[in-house]
């Protein structure tokens, strides 16, 4: 007999996945670990009865019968790990864990939020940054707008510096995410791992430029707000910690996280996909 298959409306399609935060909720909820494979036993017995008539003439009559059995079964064994995000995030959200707003009162909550995905891998850039920026240069003082020559004036002045400040960036994978709310959109910043990524970013980068196509969710915790500037300068700290403290903060705004944005550590970024019946993951 066929095995009967759940009704499944949606599939998550995982583009970012942190198993690692994944498994570590799980194993929070349940107090019994994270599940890394499962078995599943089934079985059929079959019994048979043979029954026969004997006699001994003038004597006395009677039956005999013998009974037969069989077992059949089989074991299976099951990959957890891919069953396990959608259940773990299924039952965050079950249990009030997921909210859906960014808010300064959601700062350090899971948030589940829907937009368009934006990516950028800085490790790609350095290769080609100088010869793609040469190529740029050479069109712009030929331009017939001013405007783009005088550009390109000021960018020659910092050529060199641009180049290397772009090829001893932290190799990261910069991500945007755009969220509409009444009318108006909310930019997400965060950075990605990328050993958690399903798809190279260069095969994203070719097929969509920055932004991907289609409609994606984020499941991340909200660690940043718009204009958080925090400083704090203590009475002890040498010119030295001056320094470096100015210059850390001015490579997050050269290179980071834009100040109007929120940040996010991500744990999930996902897509629906629907069945020919309109199943969606909402």
């Amino acid at each position: 007999m066929a095995q009967e298959l759940p009704i499944i409306e949606s599939l998550f399609d995982f583009f970012y996945l942190d198993n690692r935060k994944i498994s570590s909720f799980y194993a929070q909820l349940t107090g019994n670990g994270s599940i890394e494979s499962y078995k599943e036993i089934h079985g059929i017995s079959d019994e048979k009865a043979m029954e026969a008539t004997i006699g001994v003439p003038t004597v006395t009559g009677g039956k005999l019968g013998t009974k037969g059995s069989s077992n059949s079964g089989g074991e299976r064994f099951y990959n957890a790990t891919d069953t396990m995000p959608r259940e773990m995030i299924d039952k965050l959200d079950e249990l009030g864990f997921i909210n859906r707003e960014l808010s300064e009162s959601n700062l350090g909550q899971l948030v589940l939020m829907k937009g368009k995905l934006g990516i950028v891998d800085v490790n790609m850039l350095r290769g080609i940054v100088e010869p793609a920026l040469n190529f740029y240069l050479r069109e712009a003082k030929t331009s017939q707008d001013k405007a783009e020559r005088d550009q390109a004036k000021e960018i020659t002045k910092v050529k060199e510096d641009l180049i290397a400040f772009i090829k001893n960036v932290p190799f990261a994978i910069q991500s945007r995410f755009l969220v509409e709310v009444s009318n108006s959109v909310q930019e997400v910043w965060m950075t990605l791992n990328r050993d958690e990524l399903s798809t190279p970013t260069h095969d994203t980068n070719f097929k969509h430029g920055e932004f991907m196509a289609g409609e994606w969710y984020l499941l991340g915790v909200l660690d940043a707000l718009p204009h958080d500037d925090f400083t704090y300068e203590s009475e002890s700290d040498s010119d030295l910690q001056g320094v470096i403290r100015s210059f850390v903060e001015q490579l997050k705004n050269m290179a980071g996280r834009p100040n109007t944005s929120f940040g996010i550590t991500p744990i999930a970024i996902f897509r629906s996909i629907g069945t020919s019946l309109g199943g969606n993951a909402d």
